[in-house]
């Protein structure tokens, strides 16, 4: 029927959020949250201001909607000149704060006060492509306003956001430099490439594990680990919170607080998951507690939070998996059902989320087909899931348990190619860490297992990494024909193409290997760390100085999650400012460098290079 259709409208969309939310925090959270309230007051009274709406709010975003596109470019505007004005007038850095505005017009899908849908997806991340202070434009909101404002625009072209392409435009603001468009390169000058040659290990090691683990940016901002009350289990831990009766009817609890009840003893069944008991949950029944306190007080690492309303005979369920130490959702759904068995709505909606539960949590999407295609096995797959977690640490420990597990994994099922693949990237992040006695032995492995996992699946990652490998092996020519022909196999895999390029890029081909990672960035929703991080190197490589240094700087002021990334950052940076005959400046960030890790040495990446 007509009523039961999704309720749907085109709207202008702003979403904002704070550039380096998560250093503040980790700096001096109490302070970054009386000025994070302070900033978006400022917001709030701008957006009523200009007849907007604030539909939605998550951590350091804001999400509002508005009637008109100039009014909404008006709007963000007037806030980061505001902002701007504010920090001026502020000594103290830490009271100071950027943000990232994105615009997009679009359809939406309307769910009681709040707005979903791509309209809302493409602004989110315009917001992300979008410079600190800056404001980014989708193409068909650009066209709207800009003969009806005094703003200056700069034409960004085709982006890749999320699953499509969207034409973005950047707002010139004061103080906000014009993004510049790639140059005529410079040939490749060999007498510099030694000084190059120091900081490649990290850079080289983070683009190789980008392939199936890169760490996305996330959708709201994670819990904070040193807060948990428990440690987290080995397992998948999640907490099953009382769903909320939409109804406005009292009376009607009992049928959100059945479903939970339901849900909770249904997964607690499940021997793969580490469920809160139902008086955990309840406690928070009623109170507005966000996702990140839920998951540091309960001890667990996802939440399942939801809403029943009922309206006649009818009963509208929702439900939502969020991962809050991630900071991700996980999975989404809407249940309509006609009222007229209780009890067996309630086992059917449970049954449901638990099989999106089993899936998400324990394996992914599609889990039980990809453990028994890719991996061999849904043993085997949870074995190699919880070493990634591991593996990404970049930690002596992390790497061990990792081996571990996955050696455990590779005595099950020797003969699948995924686990060959992560044996072979295991012996690479030993190498390039220098956790090897024997880095002959540990190459000659890696190979093996590469090979192994090509031959298996013929795909184009495995292709790559043997190209990173015969790389550290000294083997260059051997590097670059692996490099092209993944490229051949593949020429949509961003991930083994940013790897690919990255090979180039340190074998001699350098022009070849920036384009390559433009293409690779192109080619995925979201740019992870170690993809600005290895484009920078090859701008060194090609004395693109400047760009490289703006790359690496905003770079720096994103959200960088592990402590690998910021150091090939920053060793970087000391490249640049080297080079451009900074040397205080150089020097500045080798100290930053040797805070995180001091032992580290020129020597010593170099011998890992070599």
């Amino acid at each position: 029927m007509a009523q039961d259709r999704l309720q749907r409208k085109v709207t202008v969309i702003l979403a904002t959020d704070v550039v380096g939310y998560s250093n503040k925090i980790e700096q001096n959270e109490d302070q970054t949250l009386e000025t994070l309230r302070a900033c978006r007051a400022i917001i709030e009274e701008l957006i009523d201001e200009h007849h907007g709406r604030v539909f939605n709010t998550a951590g350091d975003s804001v999400l509002a909607e508005f009637p008109s596109a100039v009014e909404a470019v008006l709007c963000a505007a007037e806030f980061q000149r505001s902002i701007k004005e504010r920090n001026a007038s502020i000594e103290d850095k830490a009271q100071q704060m950027e943000f990232r505005v994105g615009i997009n017009m679009g359809d939406v899908v309307i769910e009681e006060t709040n707005l979903y849908g791509d309209g809302v997806n493409v602004a989110a991340r315009l917001e992300a492509l979008g410079q600190p202070g800056g404001i980014c434009l989708a193409k068909n909101v650009y066209d709207i306003v800009h003969k009806k404002m005094d703003l200056t625009f700069t034409d960004l072209g085709d982006q890749q956001v999320k699953n499509t392409v969207v034409h973005a435009v950047d707002v010139s603001l004061e103080g906000v430099s014009p993004r510049k468009l790639p140059g005529t390169k410079k040939a490749r000058s060999s007498k510099r490439i030694a000084y190059l040659l120091a900081g490649l290990a990290l850079i080289v090691l983070i683009a190789a594990s980008g392939f199936w683990w890169s760490q996305m940016r996330p959708d709201f901002e994670p819990a904070n680990l040193s807060k948990y009350a428990f440690q987290l289990p080995g397992e998948p831990s999640i907490a099953v919170m009382p769903f909320n009766n939409l109804s406005g009817d009292p009376t009607q609890d009992h049928i959100g607080d059945g479903l939970t009840e339901n849900i909770i003893s249904v997964l607690s069944s499940s021997s793969t998951l580490v469920v809160t008991p139902r008086n955990a949950s309840f406690r928070f029944k009623g109170k507005a507690t966000s996702v990140q306190e839920i998951a540091e007080q309960l001890g667990v690492r996802y939440v399942l939070e939801g809403s029943v309303q009922q309206s006649g005979d009818k009963l509208r369920v929702t439900a939502q998996i969020v991962d809050a130490v991630d900071g991700k959702h996980l999975w989404g759904e809407r249940y309509d059902r006609k009222l007229d068995d209780l009890f067996e709505i309630q086992d059917d909606i449970t049954y449901q989320i638990w099989q999106a539960m089993e899936t998400n949590l324990t394996i992914g999407a599609q889990a039980g087909q990809w453990a028994a295609n890719i991996v061999g096995g849904m043993a085997e797959a949870q074995l190699l899931l919880r070493g990634r977690s591991h593996f990404l640490k970049f930690t002596p420990e992390g790497h061990r348990e990792a081996e571990r597990l996955w050696s455990e994994a590779f005595e099950k099922r020797s003969e699948s190619g995924l686990v060959n693949f992560s044996m072979a990237m295991l012996n690479y992040q030993k190498i390039l860490m220098n956790w090897t006695d024997d880095p002959r032995s540990s190459i000659a492995t890696a190979k093996y297992h590469a090979n192994k996992a090509h031959t298996m699946m013929g795909d184009a990652g495995s292709v790559a990494v043997l190209g990173m490998i015969e790389m550290l092996d000294g083997n260059c020519e051997a590097s670059n024909e692996r490099a092209e022909r993944s490229v051949e196999i593949d020429p949509s895999a961003g991930q083994s193409m940013s790897m690919a390029g990255t090979s180039l890029i340190v074998c001699g081909k350098a022009k070849e290997g920036v384009d390559m990672i433009r293409r690779s960035m192109d080619l995925q929703p979201e740019t992870p760390t170690f993809l600005p991080i290895s484009l920078s190197l090859g701008l060194l490589v090609l004395e693109e100085y400047e760009e490289a240094e703006e790359i690496l700087k905003g770079t720096l002021q994103s959200k960088i999650k592990h402590a690998v990334d910021r150091m090939s950052v920053l060793g970087n940076m000391v490249v640049v400012n080297y080079f451009k005959g900074e040397e205080k400046e150089a020097t500045e960030y080798v100290d930053q460098i040797l805070a995180l890790d001091s032992n580290a040495t020129v020597a010593m990446y170099r011998r890992k290079v070599f």
